[in-house]
Protein backbone atom coordinates (compact mmCIF):
# COMPACT_ATOMS: atom_id res chain seq x y z
CA UNK A 1 0.00 0.00 0.00
CA UNK A 2 1.59 3.56 -0.87
CA UNK A 3 1.57 5.98 1.66
CA UNK A 4 0.03 9.54 0.80
CA UNK A 5 2.86 12.55 0.58
CA UNK A 6 1.25 14.36 4.05
CA UNK A 7 2.07 10.98 5.77
CA UNK A 8 5.19 10.28 4.88
CA UNK A 9 6.02 14.20 5.92
CA UNK A 10 4.21 13.89 9.09
CA UNK A 11 6.31 10.69 9.86
CA UNK A 12 9.69 11.92 8.90
CA UNK A 13 8.51 15.32 10.57
CA UNK A 14 8.89 13.12 14.16
CA UNK A 15 11.16 10.98 12.85
CA UNK A 16 13.54 14.67 13.03
CA UNK A 17 11.98 16.10 16.09
CA UNK A 18 13.08 13.02 17.78
CA UNK A 19 16.31 12.96 17.04
CA UNK A 20 16.58 17.02 17.93
CA UNK A 21 15.59 15.92 20.98
CA UNK A 22 18.31 13.09 21.29
CA UNK A 23 20.82 15.60 20.41
CA UNK A 24 19.59 18.22 22.78
CA UNK A 25 19.80 15.94 25.42
CA UNK A 26 23.42 14.83 24.92
CA UNK A 27 24.14 18.67 24.40
CA UNK A 28 22.58 19.86 27.67
CA UNK A 29 24.08 16.61 29.74
CA UNK A 30 27.66 17.74 28.00
CA UNK A 31 26.87 21.35 29.46
CA UNK A 32 26.17 20.40 32.68
CA UNK A 33 29.48 18.38 32.93
CA UNK A 34 31.29 21.64 32.21
CA UNK A 35 29.82 23.80 34.31
CA UNK A 36 29.92 21.37 37.15
CA UNK A 37 33.99 20.80 35.58
CA UNK A 38 34.28 24.77 35.57
CA UNK A 39 32.78 25.24 39.45
CA UNK A 40 35.31 22.91 40.85
CA UNK A 41 38.42 23.82 39.09
CA UNK A 42 37.69 27.92 39.07
CA UNK A 43 37.98 28.48 42.48
CA UNK A 44 41.38 26.75 42.83
CA UNK A 45 42.90 29.08 40.25
CA UNK A 46 41.49 32.45 41.33
CA UNK A 47 42.20 34.22 44.72
CA UNK A 48 39.00 36.00 46.41
CA UNK A 49 39.31 39.75 44.43
CA UNK A 50 40.04 38.30 41.48
CA UNK A 51 36.87 35.35 41.94
CA UNK A 52 34.94 38.56 42.56
CA UNK A 53 35.81 40.22 39.49
CA UNK A 54 35.04 36.97 37.21
CA UNK A 55 31.71 37.15 39.16
CA UNK A 56 31.07 40.85 38.00
CA UNK A 57 32.16 40.11 34.55
CA UNK A 58 29.45 36.84 34.88
CA UNK A 59 26.74 39.19 35.62
CA UNK A 60 27.73 41.93 32.92
CA UNK A 61 28.99 39.68 29.88
CA UNK A 62 28.27 35.74 30.37
CA UNK A 63 29.53 35.07 26.92
CA UNK A 64 32.88 36.54 27.84
CA UNK A 65 33.15 35.32 31.04
CA UNK A 66 32.34 31.41 30.07
CA UNK A 67 35.37 32.08 27.56
CA UNK A 68 37.45 33.46 30.05
CA UNK A 69 36.65 30.35 32.56
CA UNK A 70 37.42 27.85 29.23
CA UNK A 71 41.07 29.63 28.75
CA UNK A 72 41.70 29.88 32.13
CA UNK A 73 40.92 25.77 32.26
CA UNK A 74 42.75 25.00 28.82
CA UNK A 75 46.12 26.77 30.54
CA UNK A 76 45.47 25.27 34.07
CA UNK A 77 45.24 21.94 32.28
CA UNK A 78 48.51 22.57 30.48
CA UNK A 79 50.83 23.19 33.54
CA UNK A 80 51.20 26.97 33.46
CA UNK A 81 49.24 27.43 36.54
CA UNK A 82 50.42 26.50 39.62
CA UNK A 83 49.37 28.65 42.51
CA UNK A 84 45.76 30.74 42.50
CA UNK A 85 46.14 34.06 39.81
CA UNK A 86 46.15 37.41 42.11
CA UNK A 87 43.93 39.98 40.81
CA UNK A 88 46.45 41.69 39.02
CA UNK A 89 47.64 38.63 37.28
CA UNK A 90 44.10 37.81 36.72
CA UNK A 91 43.43 41.85 35.10
CA UNK A 92 46.75 41.04 32.82
CA UNK A 93 44.99 37.62 31.27
CA UNK A 94 41.55 39.60 30.63
CA UNK A 95 43.48 42.65 28.83
CA UNK A 96 45.31 39.44 26.86
CA UNK A 97 41.77 38.38 26.04
CA UNK A 98 40.09 41.65 25.36
CA UNK A 99 40.80 42.87 21.67
CA UNK A 100 41.46 46.26 21.73
CA UNK A 101 40.90 48.23 18.01
CA UNK A 102 44.71 49.59 17.19
CA UNK A 103 44.16 53.17 15.70
CA UNK A 104 46.84 54.37 13.70
CA UNK A 105 45.92 58.40 12.44
CA UNK A 106 48.11 59.05 9.90
CA UNK A 107 48.10 62.84 8.72
CA UNK A 108 49.37 64.11 4.82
Amino acid sequence: MSMSLDEIKKRRMAELQAQDASNYQDASAQMAQLEAELKTIIPKLLDAKAMERLLMIKATKPDFAMQVQLYLVSVYRQGRIREPLNDDMFRNILDSLVKKPEWNIKRK
